[in-house]
């Protein structure tokens, strides 16, 4: 008889009755990542300028258009991918290379997320990570995206957002778990070594993380080593692969390129220049005080530009980072190490002068410190919605407070000083002139504006690095060949050669001889200091639009022998009808700060009239309105006090986040710097009273000369 009871049934039970639930991935889903990658690039391209910038701006792209070599270590990698975004049939080169700025920022802030979520995961031994905590470090991924160090290098046509993209591609490579990381690793390494050798800082923590990987297979077992030789063989290669974008300096430089710093056919110039052997030469070296101030201008950049917030959360997790070292995945320690490397290697530098981009990598990656406290955060918030949305709460105060930088940089992105002056510049020369400048601002914007618009081909620029056989014999051909000669800094000349000022420049010529100087007339002067008399000042044309060029005709004599015939320096600003005058980021906005004839009136004839004929660029930015031009003699200062004048030799500078006290440690002796004026107007005390002029005077020390109407920028230049 059969059995009638009722038997457990061995099926599995109704999917759709209890469905399982949902795995979950450590990684964000990727609709999210290609949210964030999408906004960043779509935020950022609206910030980005259409116009050239100081320093590297203007040589990145001039070298990217003409496919040049920059200045070492040559940045090949940069202009080859650079090459591909000036395809884009949109706006200027500038505006496209700094769409691949914004490009490698917004897909370094994706992989910044990625591995956040990994090192949380890692950190509490979790085998996936909940939307809450994703969405929290999404949260931290936008807060350090949008600090300042970051986010002002993700608007520009520099090489620091490809550097930032390249290591965190290293690191994410190091993150993975399948057999051919390490091949990956190496092969992204060789790349991002040969397009900056700071990448090289890596190496010393890939190589340990390496061996401590492998070190059950190349230690624990018998020939071990022997086993392993092959695979030492293949990542080798991926990294000497990797390094093959270096075959792009010696063939571009065998075609001599429009910007080339060197012949690199040559193995020692190849070598000097990949490793940025001979490129900048320094004043002095490091010491204690410049050591001590470097180290409080990173401070400073910590606390103000991560917000107190941000700066909690990093000392928070340096804490953390101790106390779950046997949970923190290797890459993490590597992208510790190598930052902190790159930060101590700042300290070199022999110049109290600091700026973000020398610590970029060891900002960012300090920012996976701050991944975990919100790991344990959310691990300790499992009781209630309460903590969690506090945390939530403060990680949305945290972006904000960083976003709110935008004004800034939205001001940034209409500066147009070094475009102008670069056209400017090249407008002033004559046809087939030769360009010989000695500092690097007067250098890559003109070539770099030359470059992108074809504007004055005509003009040869000799590049600040090249080596005195090669410049020699350049202006030895101009000068036999009658061609114009162009300089920015005074060397010794032949007998018969002198200078003529042109704004900025020096023009070398023929010397003239004493007897074209004339007599002085017998007149009462616009302005005496004692026995030097200004007997008249011209602006030509009187009204003239911001961004173009007027020419000042200074006519100065010295009638008797005085204590201002030691002065060296006129100082001319332009006051508005109230008697004010214009400053921008702590510096004349717009002046004349030149040297006297002669080099002092000491050097001057009494009696005959000098000629000054000086050439002045207006910032397309400078307000419109009627502007008097008021002229002071500066005294000269005590041998004790050379280099620290209030004023120096005109330079035409106009960005904040330049710290101009580099320039007073770096170059040549006499190098062009910007001088600085206090808020407190002590500068004044340096200039010689007036003794006689036939206008009232507000101020002793200036006189107003002559009248200049600016008119409103032209939006076509």
């Amino acid at each position: 008889m059969p059995d009638s009871r009722r038997r457990p049934s061995t099926r599995p039970p109704d999917a759709r009755k209890n469905p399982a639930p949902p795995q979950r991935s450590v990684l964000p889903p990727l609709p999210a990542a290609a949210g964030l990658f999408f906004g960043l690039l779509l935020l950022n391209s609206f910030l980005v300028s259409p116009f050239l910038g100081w320093y590297d701006g203007g040589e990145m792209v001039g070298a990217t258009v003409g496919l040049g070599i920059s200045h070492p270590s040559g940045q090949p990698l940069f202009h080859l991918l650079g090459k591909l975004f000036l395809l884009l049939p949109a706006r200027t080169a500038a505006w496209r290379l700094g769409l691949m700025s914004a490009a490698c920022s917004a897909l370094a802030s994706v992989l910044f997320w990625f591995l956040s979520c990994r090192l949380a995961a890692a950190s509490t031994r979790a085998a996936s990570s909940s939307p809450l905590l994703k969405t929290w470090l999404l949260l931290l991924a936008l807060g350090w995206s949008f600090s300042l160090p970051w986010w002002r290098y993700s608007l520009v046509p520099l090489v620091y957002a490809l550097h930032l993209l390249l290591a965190l591609l290293v690191l994410w490579a190091l993150s993975l778990e399948k057999p051919g990381k390490w091949p990956l690793a190496f092969l992204i390494l060789g790349a991002a070594t040969v397009f900056r050798p700071t990448q090289f800082f890596a190496l010393p923590f890939v190589v340990p993380a390496l061996l401590w990987e492998k070190r059950k297979v190349l230690f624990q077992k018998a020939g071990g080593l022997t086993a392993a030789l092959p695979s030492v063989v293949f990542w080798a290669a991926a990294f000497a692969l990797g390094r093959s974008t270096l075959l792009y300096l010696p063939l571009r430089s065998s075609l001599h390129p429009a910007i080339a710093y060197a012949d690199l056919t040559h193995p020692v110039e190849l070598f000097r220049h990949v490793f940025a052997l001979k490129f900048s030469k320094f004043v002095g070296g490091p010491s204690l005080f410049t050591v001590l101030e470097v180290l409080r201008q990173m401070g400073a950049h910590f606390w103000a530009d991560l917000t107190p917030v941000g700066a909690a959360f990093l000392l928070w997790g340096a804490g953390m980072a101790w106390w779950k070292r046997e949970s923190i995945p290797a890459f993490a320690w590597v992208g510790w190490g190598w930052g902190l490397l790159e930060m101590v290697f700042v300290l070199t530098i022999p110049f109290p002068a600091f700026e973000s981009h020398q610590m970029l990598l060891g900002w960012v990656f300090s920012g996976f410190l701050a991944v975990l406290p919100l790991a344990f955060l959310k691990q300790s918030a499992r009781r209630g919605r309460y903590r969690s949305a506090w945390v939530a709460v403060l990680l949305g105060l945290f972006v904000l407070a960083q976003f709110s930088s935008i004004g800034h940089l939205l001001a940034r992105k209409g500066e147009r000083g070094a475009q102008d002056y670069a056209r400017n510049l090249l407008e002033t020369m004559e046809p087939g002139a030769l360009y010989v400048p000695s500092e690097e601002n007067e250098y890559f914007p003109v070539v770099g504006y030359q470059q992108s618009f074809g504007f004055r081909d005509d003009v040869r620029i000799v590049e600040p690095g090249a080596s005195p056989a090669l410049v020699g014999a350049q202006i030895k051909e101009c000068l036999e060949s009658g061609r114009a000669l162009y300089v920015t800094r005074k060397w010794a000349l032949p007998p018969g050669w002198g200078y003529q000022a042109r704004g900025p420049l020096l023009k070398v010529t023929r010397a003239l001889a004493g007897s074209s100087l004339r007599k002085a007339p017998a007149v009462k002067p616009l302005v005496s200091w004692g026995g030097v008399e200004l007997l008249g000042a011209e602006l030509r044309p009187s009204r003239v639009e911001a961004g173009g060029k007027v020419e000042l005709t200074y006519r100065w004599v010295r009638r008797t022998a005085g204590p201002q015939d030691s002065s060296d320096m006129v100082v001319a600003v332009f006051i508005d009808p109230q008697g004010n005058y214009w400053m921008k980021n702590g510096v004349f906005w717009l002046h004349d700060v030149h040297e006297m004839p002669e080099g002092s009136p000491a050097g001057m004839k009494p009696g005959f009239v000098y000629e000054d004929k000086r050439i002045l660029f207006i910032p397309s930015d400078f307000p419109p309105g009627d502007y008097a031009l008021a002229v002071g003699l500066q005294k000269q200062a005590s041998p004790l006090e050379r280099g620290r004048e209030s004023f120096d030799r005109e330079f035409y500078e106009r960005d904040a986040y330049q710290n101009l006290d580099k320039f007073m440690g770096r170059g040549e002796d006499g190098a062009v710097v910007q001088f600085s004026a206090a808020s407190s107007c002590s500068w004044k005390d340096g200039l010689w009273p007036v003794t006689r002029s036939p206008y009232p005077l507000a101020d002793p020390r200036f006189v107003p000369v002559a009248g200049l109407r600016i008119l409103p920028a032209d939006a076509r230049r």
